[in-house]
């Protein structure tokens, strides 16, 4: 799975996983747009018109495989960090790159430390190969445990995986205690930041990780295209370590990237507007979504993505199966809060659908 979904007692059971497919698979009737996709924390105003013109663009050269396009996304994201080339790798999404070190870090028996909920896609490729996750809960303003999780490394743990901000919940630790934590555990384990969110958190020169990739720091920094750019469906993302790290996850690299993804996301890259358009769209919606929530005094916590974990009070199966019934989607299922469920934010006018039906079930339980 590719997305942050899955419970692993929920997954375990008899029908977990009929039950998780039923709620989150696109259906004949997903695809129409009468429903409102509000779980895979996609960007409903992207891809950008230069983004679109990229793509138009690049059908004529879509005969020639590809190889200057590559170089072109490495250069662009390398000037913009202070950064070599060598210092980037360029991959179908960030979930390739995350499958790629969980195989090389965590597997064949390695021990992998993370955050529980989290992002899954490290974790479940390490486990399926031979590698074995070993999970800390979060702490009481649901963050990471950086502390707890520095705990439990051990000599046999090869990576550590920090999702910043932290997805499901949306909330990031504080910065200062990340780079302590990065200098602390890095000379004994990976430590791979996945900062999916990056663009969207308030003060991202202070939150992003990309200059222990400058002080030599044994981290990949990982990053994609598929959030505030609206091009999750092209498969583009990218990921920023030492060249020697960069050359170990070139070497089990799964596949490359497509001409038209590269070039839409060199276009977006450099669509600061586009992107400025985006992240206060994405605020406007959170801050609607955030008010609706404390009117009914329903519980969430404060998110620096482009979503809100929320608690629904009662199962968040059967609240995302009558949401969707009301045409809207949303995420249940995270491990341990069973009662906790995740909302995307969409255009404002899907939030106030939302609203509407999410209203209406408050009401009734």
């Amino acid at each position: 799975m590719s997305i942050v979904l899955s419970r692993r007692r929920v997954m375990q059971t008899s029908g977990g996983a009929a039950t998780f497919a039923a709620l989150s698979a696109p259906t004949a009737a997903a695809t129409t747009p009468k429903v409102i996709r509000l779980h895979l924390n996609e960007n409903p105003y992207g891809p950008s018109e230069r983004a679109k013109q990229a793509m138009q663009a690049a059908l004529d050269d879509g005969w020639m495989y590809d190889n200057e396009d590559v170089a072109v996304l490495r250069r662009l994201i390398a000037a913009k960090e202070g950064l070599k080339p060598e210092n980037v790798f360029i991959c179908e999404g960030s979930t390739e790159l995350l499958r790629i070190a969980g195989l090389i870090y965590s597997g064949n028996g390695k021990e992998l430390v993370a955050g529980l909920p989290t992002f899954t896609a490290m974790l479940q490729y390490a486990s399926r190969s031979g590698g074995q996750v070993k999970w800390v809960d979060l702490d009481a303003n649901k963050k990471l445990d950086l502390s707890a999780m520095e705990s439990r490394v051990t000599e046999k743990t090869g990576a550590v995986y920090i999702c910043n901000p932290n997805n499901p919940t949306g909330t990031v630790v504080d910065s200062r205690e990340l780079r302590g934590f990065i200098e602390a555990v890095s000379p004994r384990a990976l430590v791979l930041v996945d900062e999916a969110y990056i663009d969207l958190v308030d003060t991202p020169e202070q939150t992003a990780m990309a200059e222990q990739v400058k002080l030599g720091r044994n981290v990949v920094i990982s990053r994609t295209f598929s959030k505030i750019h609206g091009i999750a469906g092209l498969r583009v993302g990218y990921g920023l370590a030492r060249p020697d790290i960069i050359r170990r996850l070139e070497e089990m690299r799964i596949s490359v990237p497509n001409r038209m993804g590269l070039r839409a996301a060199i276009a977006s890259y450099q669509d600061l507007e586009f992107l400025d358009f985006s992240r206060k769209m994405v605020r406007a919606s959170v801050a609607y979504t955030s008010s609706f929530f404390d009117s009914l005094k329903v519980a969430y916590t404060p998110t620096q993505a482009n979503f809100i974990m929320f608690d629904t009070g009662a199962s968040s199966v059967d609240f995302a199966t009558y949401m969707r019934e009301k045409s809207v989607l949303v995420n249940p299922l995270f491990e341990p809060d069973d009662t906790w469920c995740r909302v995307s934010m969409g255009r404002m006018e899907h939030m106030e659908a939302f609203a509407t039906a999410a209203r209406a079930y408050f009401k009734k339980t």
